[in-house]
């Protein structure tokens, strides 16, 4: 491209760049972003380009909405899902045309499966230009297909009646926010000038109140279910949801059963009596599992993370166990295929809370045998590991512990998410994340970036693979001002495919190539390369303060070999 053509894409020149010509694209957005604020915007996230540039310098000038650069447009919209994450608020990401957009698939299907608000913006050439060789172009209608939940295309700002801008942004907001959030995608066509000047904007929309989240709560459907629970053996399974964890809790206190619980949920409590610690070792004990068949289920919100968890809970049902399921934002969850009662979760947990009387519970002994089992499988496993330098378990222990009061924890979903459900001490006074919809290792460090701009100091956990695969996030990540303690386990690849079975079954060498895959990569140097301070775990302080990563050395084979000596100390104190 000459000069005169780069000097020449916004149209004619004016020869005084500080004085653009109002333009209906710099009015369009300048709409846009004032309807988005008075509706409860407050977070942008930008990857730069050129199409872009009208709704960029919109959200830009606009004193009310806080916008981060991304120079990778993938990691923008993993930032963007981490502050939806954090907030149950939709911040907007914004690419320019042509090929940027596609980066943003994986953080949308995750917004999808986990019900996340986010309002997705690619910006498009006019359609004049489609399908005519134009640079840049590509088909961006319906580019994210079904997994969002509203597509919007308005055209041309100069083609629109100005009365139709605001509506625009309005049923972006809606649409992210409504009764199951997620992500909505606006693919908005800007002719040249990209630059300009805005006029005067039409009048906001009514000033309504678009928090307020309509229930469809059956008070009727409590009683029955607090009936079909109430004097038999179950268990309360709870993952991420909708409910209150202190309703949970009340719950499993009137029918005295125990609460198997990864952090997320919030039902993790060091001080209560139901949630257990280590009930992924508890059921990997056979003798155990098959000894506390449950009669009922009541599962609440997305699974955990436990396939023993899972097996657990099929064998139970093919024994005649009743399982219940919440809907949580209305998602079916039935991976194990075993659910005999669904019901939407808003409301309903509260009111069956209400509904169990003290007189529910079943027989005590049943709760003092998990409990008793829990506190056992807790001192074999400390046996193991108190021992030996810091190991991926005993990581997983000091990270959770280490997450200051009111604090977040962001996970990987690779090992780290495991250990710490299976390991990691009980705290319900910190927010736990992890992108488990679609349970991929996406972009975990930018989810971490977008839950620490709320204000909250963070801490995220993840595997070597998983930091590399998000190496793009690291860049100028040194000049944000958030508190960010990136704790990195290398152990110089894939450790989680040492439990499947490809790795007993296969020769090494193939095992390693495909799956073991070893990156040589040295994490202390990368880290530098982008003026990250690097600190190994042993010496480090994990408190959040600033932003730095922590490196911690593991070895797969020997991680391997710690798990499973601890499952077997917590068979043997089980069984003795």
């Amino acid at each position: 491209m000459t000069y005169d053509d780069i000097r020449t894409t916004d149209g004619p020149y004016s020869g005084d760049v500080n004085q653009p010509p109002t333009t209906a694209n710099a009015t369009f957005c300048a709409a846009l972003t004032d309807q988005l604020l008075a509706d409860g915007l407050r977070q942008a996230f930008i990857a730069p380009g050129s199409r872009s540039t009208p709704l960029a310098l919109a959200l830009c000038a606009h004193a009310g909405i806080a916008v981060e650069l991304f120079h990778d447009e993938r990691s923008a919209a993993f930032a963007a899902l981490g502050y939806g994450l954090a907030t149950a608020t939709p911040a907007i990401v914004l690419c320019t045309s042509g090929t940027a957009g596609a980066h943003f698939y994986a953080a949308v299907i995750e917004a999808d499966a986990s019900a996340i608000p986010l309002i997705v913006c690619t910006a498009d050439r006019p359609p004049e230009l489609w399908g005519r060789g134009a640079p840049q172009t590509i088909d961006q209608t319906q580019l994210f297909g079904t997994r969002v939940r509203v597509f919007i295309e308005p055209g041309p700002p100069d083609d629109l009646a100005a009365s139709a801008w605001r509506p625009v942004a309005r049923e972006m907001w809606t649409g992210a926010t409504g009764p199951r959030p997620g992500p909505v995608h606006a693919n908005l066509s800007f002719r040249d000038p990209l630059t300009g000047s805005p006029g005067a904007l039409p009048p906001q929309l009514p000033n309504v109140d678009l928090t307020a989240v309509t229930t469809t709560s059956d008070t009727s459907i409590a009683p029955d279910l607090a009936q079909r629970l109430a004097g038999k053996r179950g268990v309360i399974v709870a993952g991420r949801n909708e409910s209150d964890p202190a309703d949970i809790a009340s719950i499993a206190g009137s029918l005295g059963w125990p609460i198997l619980a990864d952090h997320r949920s919030g039902c993790r409590s060091a001080e209560s009596d139901h949630a257990l610690q280590h009930f992924d070792s508890l059921l990997r004990c056979n003798s155990f599992a098959v000894q506390h068949i449950p009669e009922v289920v009541l599962r609440i919100g997305e699974i955990v993370s436990s396939k023993a968890t899972s097996q657990w809970l099929s064998a139970a049902a093919a024994a005649g166990a009743d399982v219940v399921a919440s809907r949580p934002n209305g998602r079916h969850i039935d991976p194990e295929a075993i659910v005999q009662l669904s019901f939407d979760e808003v409301g309903i947990v509260t009111d069956l809370a209400h509904a169990i009387g003290p007189a529910a519970g079943c027989d005590p002994s049943w709760l003092n045998t998990w409990v008793t089992a829990d506190r056992q499988a807790r001192h074999a496993i400390a046996e193991v590991i108190d021992p030996v330098a810091p190991n991926e378990i005993s990581i997983a222990q000091t990270v959770v512990s280490s997450v200051p009061t009111l604090g977040a924890l962001v996970l990987s979903s690779s090992m780290p998410v495991r250990d710490v459900e299976w390991f990691g001490p009980n705290r319900s006074d910190i927010s736990v994340f992890s992108n488990r919809g679609a349970n991929g290792i996406d972009g975990v460090v930018a989810t971490a970036i977008g839950v620490a701009l709320t204000g909250v100091p963070t801490i995220c956990f993840l595997g070597d693979v998983a930091f590399l695969h998000d190496s793009t996030t690291l860049t100028a990540l040194a000049t944000r001002a958030i508190d960010l303690t990136i704790v990195v386990v290398d152990n110089d690849g894939g450790g989680i495919f040492s439990f499947l079975p490809q790795h007993d079954l296969l020769e090494t060498p193939t095992y390693e190539r495909i799956f073991g895959t070893p990156h040589g990569t040295d994490i202390e140097r990368l880290a530098q390369a982008h003026n990250l301070t690097c600190e190994a775990f042993e010496s480090a302080n994990l408190k959040p303060s600033g932003v730095r990563v922590v490196l911690a050395q593991s070895n797969r084979a020997s991680n391997l070999s710690l798990h499973d000596e601890c499952h077997r100390a917590v068979a043997a104190a089980l069984t003795d």
